[in-house]
């Protein structure tokens, strides 16, 4: 192998004469060189000063010595027809070229060239043809595998090869070294390395790395490629260093396998035998374990995700099961305090049944604060949407959960600085930072311990967000990054897997709704919840919410008027037999005209026959045969200014949004009070019709 550096100055400013490459096997004029002849090599750079340095084998196919050739610059002694080819590649226009160098004895020797620039100089690499294999030059390598077992063993079998020497293997990574074995250095010798740049001129596995070749200095002190590395070296009592680059089959350097010896000196044809031999099965050993790491870390990403999917399809069946359940239940609890409230309205207030019935009114209206729990978890809570800065409600969680945390747990805010602005439910909002809060001061206990609540704004992509939430229909923005972080003793894998699951608790006296509700409510902000834990070293739920620029403006209160209830005709349809008979009886009562129907179809039947005369319709939202929203299409068919009021066992706000074109005149959420109804009614029939 030809090796040969050719050194001069690029900036004709620069004084500095650049010692650049010891390439391959030896020093020129070694007795080892000429004892184990290679193939020709040459390394220098562009102009007649500077460094030069070529092997045994180039000087002899040239007929010329290294005083001869140091006299004029490389391109001249190029074949004239090659020139304009070796000017391309110095320019940097083409990786590298074919030229042919002149010989004392006529016939030119086939050279591959290669540029780099370094130091202001363009380093210059011209091998053997006959000598240049495949193999690319270093690049490198996302992958973080690690086979440091099997480097450290290979070390030591190469250092009980050589007794007294010692061995390195160094990888490579982003153009810098990166520590693999070296069980005889010392540790202040492989700290300092790792993480070194390599370069054309980098100590001997520096070079080998950067150019792909063998490298063979025998006195380091004395050599210039460890100019920068001598005072380490000397630190580390090795005075000559002999390194092998190993590359992947794809040609790519992977790192070098170097010997190091205490003293000055030449390899033996056997101690240089096994360092090739131990280099190229390092080679292997590091392709195989990064093959085999990236493949394990392909997986575990895929696990990842699965379980990130059926965590989210989990998520998505028992939000639809809780919301069918809260639907259903509403519909009990309507007829429960519909009944209640009309029964203290008909009884005299010194009634002993009174108080009786207070308490069911109460227990109702509990009991659909628990449905609407339920909903908020199944992300079909309602929403009075307004813009929201976040380091203005934040802190008021202090007034409203102190009292609930223990006097040894702090406490603190680390809030942007920045205002951040969202959009959603202002409290809802709170109702989730204040869960999050007083959940990370019952995980610390009685216990002294830190609650954090940090706000920052981050800028997500697409990708970065279906990571975060695959399932999910986050969009690529600006979101809040609110965290809730304790040091409590932290959570389980398998209490992370269930923590958000409706109806699980840790609390002997919980319900189970918080988490899921919390989660309910953010999704229905069009963000996410995360979780992470450390046993024993605390928990934080992270929430991220999109951001908005501007405040919107608030909507105005509709006008109405309080009418006189004779004359009027209300229909009310539900399938609900019970709840529909106490409503008839209470709107009877209040003075009104009473139509019934007890299914969809039979509503749409009633009013086709007497619309006429019909004022209003009470229109429940799921009805058998016709829906709720088929039924409204078909009125308005018949009549477009029929006032209807929907009534749904779901959010107010999901059926305005579904509603929000068709005309709706009012909607009122299950369980609802008589007092309410009576009231909607009211306003709906004294509000002009358009």
């Amino acid at each position: 192998m030809i090796v040969s550096i050719y050194g001069g100055r690029r900036r004709q400013e620069s004084t500095r004469k650049e010692a650049v490459v010891i390439m391959n096997l030896s020093t020129p004029g070694s007795p080892y060189e000429q004892k184990f002849p290679d193939p020709a090599m040459v390394l220098r750079t562009k102009g007649t000063e500077g460094f030069f340095r070529a092997n045994a084998s180039f000087l002899s196919q040239t007929g010329f010595n290294q005083e001869e050739l140091t006299k004029k610059p490389f391109l001249q002694w190029l074949n004239p027809a090659d020139v304009e080819a070796a000017e391309l590649t110095l320019q940097g226009k083409q990786a590298c070229c074919e030229v042919r160098h002149k010989t004392r004895h006529g016939e030119p020797l086939s050279l591959n060239m290669r540029v780099v620039e370094h130091k202001g100089e363009s380093i210059i690499l011209a091998r053997c043809v006959e000598s240049v294999e495949e193999a690319s030059g270093p690049q490198d390598s996302d992958d973080e595998a690690t086979v440091l077992g099997t480097l450290h063993t290979i070390a030591k079998i190469v250092e009980d090869q050589n007794p007294g020497f010692k061995c390195s293997i160094l990888l490579v990574a982003d153009g810098k070294f990166v520590r693999g074995a070296g069980p005889s250095l010392p540790e202040e010798y492989n700290a300092a390395v790792d993480g070194y740049a390599i370069g054309p001129t980098v100590g001997s596995c520096g070079t080998a790395i950067y150019w792909n070749v063998p490298v063979i200095v025998t006195d380091i002190q004395a050599d210039p490629l460890w100019a920068d590395l001598a005072v380490l070296a000397k630190s580390a009592g090795v005075a000559a260093c002999w390194s092998f680059p190993f590359a992947s089959k794809t040609g790519n350097v992977l790192g070098a396998c170097a010997l190091y010896s205490p003293v000055p000196c030449i390899p033996t044809e056997e101690q240089l035998g096994r360092l090739k031999a131990a280099a190229s099965m390092t080679g292997l050993a590091v392709e195989r374990g990064r093959a085999e790491e990236s493949l394990r870390e392909q997986r575990a990403r895929e696990l990842v995700l699965e379980e990130q999917l059926r965590q989210a399809a989990k998520m998505e069946a028992l939000g639809v099961l809780a919301g069918g359940i809260a639907h259903d239940f509403n519909n009990v609890l309507s007829t429960v305090l519909a009944n209640a409230e009309f029964g203290r309205e008909l009884l005299p207030e010194d009634s002993v049944v009174q108080e009786m019935l207070s308490d069911i009114v109460e227990a109702s209206k509990r009991a659909g604060q628990f449905c609407q729990r339920m909903l908020d978890y199944a992300g079909r809570g309602s929403i009075e949407r307004s813009t929201i800065e976040i380091g203005v409600l934040v802190p008021e969680i202090s007034n409203l959960v102190l009292a609930s945390i223990s006097k040894k747990a702090t406490l603190e805010y680390q809030l942007s600085k920045q205002p951040i602005h969202v959009e959603g439910d202002e409290n809802q909002l709170l109702q989730v930072f204040m869960n999050l809060v007083t959940n990370a001061g019952e995980a610390i206990g009685e216990n002294a311990g830190r609650i954090v609540v940090r706000s920052t704004l981050v800028e997500y992509d697409q990708s970065e967000l279906e990571l975060l939430d695959p399932h999910g229909e986050l969009k690529a923005g600006q979101y809040v990054r609110l965290s809730v972080s304790d040091t409590g003793p932290g959570l389980d894998k398998n209490l992370i897997a269930q923590i958000f699951d409706p109806f699980f608790t840790t609390k002997a006296t919980g319900h189970g709704l918080g988490l899921s509700a919390v989660q309910g409510i953010v999704k229905r902000h069009g963000g996410v919840i995360l979780v992470e834990s450390e046993e024993q070293k605390g928990t934080t739920f992270t929430v991220l919410l999109p951001t908005v620029e501007k405040a919107s403006a608030p909507a105005g209160d509709a006008v109405s008027s309080i009418i006189s209830t004779e004359q009027k005709c209300i229909l009310v349809a539900d399938d609900e037999r019970a709840l529909r008979d106490i409503l008839s009886r209470k709107l009877k009562h209040a003075g009104f005209d009473i139509l019934e129907a007890n299914d969809g179809q039979d509503a749409v039947d009633v009013f086709t026959e007497h619309h006429e005369s019909i004022d209003c319709v009470l229109l429940d939202f799921s009805m058998p045969r016709l829906n709720g929203e088929e039924v409204q299409r078909a009125m308005h068919a018949i009549c477009k200014d029929i006032p209807i009021i929907l009534m749904s066992g779901f959010s107010e706000q999901e059926v305005v949004d579904r509603f929000k074109d068709a005309g709706i005149a009012g909607c009122l959420q299950k369980p609802v009070s008589t007092g309410l109804l009576v009231d909607t009614i009211h306003k709906v029939l004294g509000k002009p019709q358009d």
